[in-house]
C-alpha cells in the first residue's frame, strides 16, 4: 500500500513538473511586447548566441536562449541569415525562430544609367541604403580586395557596368563592385580574347564615346574619330576629358560651357594638351560605347561639331575646312535661333 501511495506521488511530483515546465515554456514564448516592426541588421558571421542576444535586446523576442535553441531545432544546420531584416513585432519566440528560418533580407532597386563615374556612383548607392559611399569607393580604388576579379586592375573605374540592380541593404561594398564587374565581364566576353593591353586602352576610349555620343547611331563614328586622330598622333581634344577634371579631380561642378581656359589645365587626362589616350576610363560606359568603341566605324573622319544641340547630332568632317564651315554653320544657326 506504502508502494502504491509513494508511485502516486511520484507520478503527481513528475506531472507537476510537466507542468510547471509547460507553464514555463508557454510564458518564455509568449509574444515580446513589442508591437511596432522594426530594422534589424545581422553582419555577415555574426554568432547565432550574439544575434540572439541582439534580439531580445531590441524586444524582439522574449527569451534568446529558447529562441536559440527552437531555431537549431527548425533549421536543422544552425545556419543563420545576413543582412537588414523588416522584424514584425509581437512575435513568438517560436513564431521568431520561423521567420528568421525563410526570411530574406531587404533589398534596394538601383538603377545605373551610362556615363557615371565611381564617386556618382558611391553617392547613388548610398542615398539608396546600400552601402557607404567611401567603403564602395575604397573597393573601387583598391580592387585588388575583389581577389581574382580584382587581379591586375588598379581602378574599377571602367568597370562599373550601367544597368539595374537589386542589391540587399546595408550590403558589403565588396559584394556589390563585384557584382557590377561580373555583370561588366559578362556584357564584354565577346572581346575578352583582346591582349590586355588593347582591352584597357579600348575600354578608355569607350569612356570617351560615352561622355560624347547622344545619338547612339553616332557612338561608332565618334569612336573612328578618335582613332584616327590616335593613329594620325593628333590630340584628341575631348571635352569630356576636360569636364572629368573639373568634376572628377578638382571637385567643382559642372561647367555649362568648356573655355580655353579649361583646356589649359595641367593634366595627364588633359587631351588638349596631350596626345593619346588619358591613363584610365573617366567614366563607366554602357554596352553602345563599348560596342562602338571595340567594333568602329571605319571612316576618315577626324573631327566633328554639334549640328543639333536638341537631337544631340553631329557633323563630322575629314578635313579641316569642312569642320571649319561646319562649326561656322552651327554657330550662324545658333546666333539666328538666339
Amino acid at each position: 500500500m506504502k508502494l502504491k501511495f509513494w508511485l502516486w506521488g511520484l507520478a503527481g511530483a513528475l506531472a507537476a513538473s510537466v507542468l510547471a515546465a509547460a507553464v514555463g515554456v508557454g510564458f518564455e514564448n509568449r509574444p515580446a511586447d513589442g508591437s511596432s516592426t522594426k530594422r534589424f541588421q545581422i553582419p555577415e558571421g555574426q554568432a547565432l548566441s550574439v544575434t540572439a542576444d541582439r534580439l531580445a535586446a531590441a524586444n524582439l523576442v522574449r527569451n534568446p536562449q529558447m529562441f536559440r535553441w527552437i531555431y537549431q531545432f527548425r533549421k536543422g544546420d544552425g545556419s543563420f541569415p545576413s543582412g537588414t531584416f523588416q522584424v514584425p513585432g509581437g512575435l513568438s519566440v517560436w513564431d521568431a525562430a520561423g521567420f528568421f528560418r525563410t526570411a530574406r533580407p531587404l533589398d534596394v532597386r538601383v538603377t545605373v544609367t551610362e556615363g557615371l563615374t565611381s564617386t556618382k556612383i558611391a553617392r547613388m548607392l548610398e542615398e539608396a541604403g546600400v552601402v557607404a559611399a567611401q567603403d564602395f569607393l575604397d573597393v573601387v580604388k583598391h580592387p585588388e580586395k575583389l581577389g581574382a576579379l580584382g587581379q591586375g586592375l588598379t581602378s574599377l573605374e571602367g568597370r562599373l557596368f550601367p544597368d539595374t540592380y537589386r542589391f540587399p541593404v546595408d550590403s558589403r561594398a565588396e559584394d556589390i563592385a563585384a557584382t557590377f564587374v561580373s555583370t561588366f565581364r559578362a556584357r564584354t566576353a565577346a572581346w575578352s580574347s583582346l591582349p590586355s593591353e588593347d582591352f584597357e586602352k579600348t575600354l578608355v576610349l569607350a569612356s570617351i564615346v560615352e561622355r560624347e555620343y547622344r545619338v547612339p547611331d553616332e557612338a561608332p563614328l565618334i569612336a573612328s574619330v578618335f582613332l584616327n586622330r590616335l593613329e594620325k598622333r593628333i590630340a584628341l581634344g575631348s571635352c569630356a576629358t576636360i569636364e572629368y577634371i573639373l568634376t572628377e579631380i578638382q571637385g567643382r561642378p559642372h561647367p555649362h560651357r568648356i573655355y580655353f581656359v579649361h583646356t589649359q589645365i595641367p593634366s595627364p587626362y588633359n587631351t588638349y594638351l596631350n596626345r593619346g589616350l588619358p591613363p584610365g576610363p573617366i567614366a563607366n560606359p554602357g554596352l553602345t560605347a563599348l560596342r562602338a568603341a571595340f567594333e568602329p566605324a571605319k571612316t576618315k573622319y577626324l573631327y566633328f561639331v554639334v549640328a543639333d544641340p536638341a537631337k544631340g547630332s553631329h557633323t563630322f568632317s575629314a578635313l579641316w575646312s569642312q569642320h571649319e564651315a561646319a562649326k561656322a554653320a552651327y554657330l550662324s544657326s545658333f546666333v539666328t535661333k538666339g
